[in-house]
């Protein structure tokens, strides 16, 4: 068994590298092939083995009336009058208050731009942190997998409220090594969001955080002689261009968003329909906006998102790069300078996957790879409904060059 040391960046695309000598010096690179969805869909992949058909988690939220904190909202359903932002907030925090605790990364995020009466018809996904036993109802994660053989394994940053990646990875000691000892850099992506990931800002903090990781690189291996490092991503992204106002378009269309059951992220409109008559006038409205087109059932098999019942919508409405949707659940979106969740096989998706050990030929690797090649260095056997592979290469010619990892997919 080889103890394996990970670092894990939160929307890393391939061409920052070149800003993060200490990582760009891995000999081994490839392009890390996103999932369809956001980093809800992206986490319990990566920590599972299985693609989200299998797992079932796409989106933050989902419809289940029986087990929504926010049964309490219906009694604004015909309270129009008082259903403001500011009401809005003050509820929420009144839910978070006295709901369950939920230590997972989102929590349970503010419906921002919903009118209160469908907040009832909607539950958070995650009710607990990826690390957690018991995260996924069907799967073990690979933290599940590492307790069930009495392997240790130790988890550094992915707590909020715990301090910045510089004070949580910087202050930690290899007091003990662990078979597997998991960095997790989150800050990249908020970078992302907030500049843009080539902007100024983002360039000097990914600078600080390739310092920092080669940092504790030193540190662990003047400890461990022989061992697996990998550093991945689960996503990259792509600047934002254009803002799309979903609500105006309806009402150009003589219909008003509100008169549907819907959620509107970032660059994903999803509907529930309670008649076919409301599917007919959202299809037709939907139709004529640029810019997009509404998942089909081929779609959600090349994607691996085909789900078992409507919790994720009747109909999803994807927006591709470079646009976003303004008003959604989360916010107005005027200062996103950069998004992630659109298609798999646009370049700009792609995340990173480095190593100094060799790897199998080939331009990409997936984000279902992640726990067998783990589980592989640790010596565990690979469950058989694993989606993923082991891309170590079991041979290397030495001086054989490796493929470009930089190039595109056709």
């Amino acid at each position: 068994m080889r103890p394996v040391l990970t670092f894990f960046f939160d929307a890393l695309k391939p061409s920052s590298l070149r800003f993060m000598p200490f990582l760009d010096s891995f000999r081994y690179k490839r392009r890390m092939r996103t999932e369809l969805g956001y980093s809800v869909t992206c986490h319990p992949t990566m920590y599972s083995g299985v693609h989200p058909d299998k797992h079932l988690l796409w989106f933050v939220w989902k419809y289940h009336p029986t087990s929504s904190p926010f049964g309490w909202a219906r009694a604004f359903q015909h309270l129009g009058f008082a259903d403001t932002l500011p009401t809005r907030y003050f509820l929420h925090k009144y839910t978070r208050m006295f709901r369950e605790p939920n230590s997972a990364w989102f929590g349970v995020p503010l419906l921002v731009n919903l009118p209160l009466r469908y907040w009832p018809y909607f539950d958070v996904v995650e009710d607990r942190a990826w690390d957690e036993p018991g995260y996924l109802e069907e799967y073990p994660t690979i933290f599940d997998v590492l307790r069930q053989n009495d392997l240790g394994f130790e988890v550094v940053g992915m707590r909020r409220g715990m301090g910045d990646e510089f004070e949580q990875l910087g202050q930690h000691q290899f007091a003990e090594i662990r078979p597997w000892t998991y960095f997790f850099l989150g800050s990249v992506d908020s970078y992302s969001h907030r500049y843009g990931q080539d902007a100024p800002e983002t360039i000097e903090h990914l600078r600080r955080l390739d310092r920092l990781v080669a940092d504790k690189f030193g540190q662990y291996s003047q400890r461990v002689s022989d061992f697996d490092v990998l550093v991945f991503s689960d996503h990259g992204h792509t600047g934002v261009e254009r803002l799309v106002d979903i609500h105006q378009h309806f009402r150009q269309h003589n219909q008003d968003l509100h008169r549907f059951i819907h959620l509107i992220e970032a660059n994903y409109a999803r509907f529930w329909f309670r008649t076919d008559g409301e599917r007919a006038v959202v299809e037709r409205v939907l139709s004529s906006l640029d810019g997009g087109f509404s998942l089909d059932e081929d779609h959600l098999r090349l994607y691996h998102v085909c789900m078992p019942d409507r919790r994720y919508g009747d109909l999803v409405y994807y927006l591709d790069q470079p646009a976003i949707f303004s008003k959604t659940i989360w916010g107005f979106g005027r200062k996103q300078k950069s998004m992630h969740g659109y298609l798999p096989e646009h370049p700009d998706s792609d995340g990173v996957f480095l190593s100094q050990r060799p790897l199998t030929k080939g331009t990409h690797v997936e984000l279902v790879d992640v726990l067998p090649m783990v589980l592989s260095s640790l010596d565990l056997q690979i469950p058989n409904y694993v989606d993923g592979s082991v891309r170590w290469a079991d041979h290397h010619v030495p001086g054989q060059p490796e493929e470009d990892w930089t190039a595109e997919r056709a």
